[in-house]
């Protein structure tokens, strides 16, 4: 006995957006670089904190800030460099070597 073919429903076609519409940016994101800054900032904020903890407060928040901004900003700067180049920092080595 032979089985009948089946006649499945095709599915709706998937709407495509173009890409102008994909690649631009809702009126409130965030600006990368401005996040960058702010995680930098935050980052130093806390490593002060930290040392003025640590040193139970011999040491005030003033004096040791610009030293962790410094700190703060030395280990961002690969972040930074990846960004304006608009790829992950973890490509950053490879794109260097070629």
């Amino acid at each position: 006995m032979k089985s009948q073919p089946r006649s499945f429903p095709r599915p709706a076609p998937v709407k495509r957006m173009s890409l102008q519409v994909a690649k631009k940016r809702p009126l409130d994101a965030v600006d990368p670089e401005k996040l960058l800054h702010f995680a930098q900032q935050l980052y130093a904020h806390a490593l002060t904190l930290q040392e003025v903890i640590r040193n139970e407060g011999e040491v005030t928040y003033e004096v040791l800030r610009p030293r962790y901004d410094r700190q703060a900003a030395q280990q961002f700067e690969i972040f930074y460099h990846s960004s304006e180049r608009g790829q992950p920092a973890r490509f950053r080595k490879h794109a260097a070597g070629s």
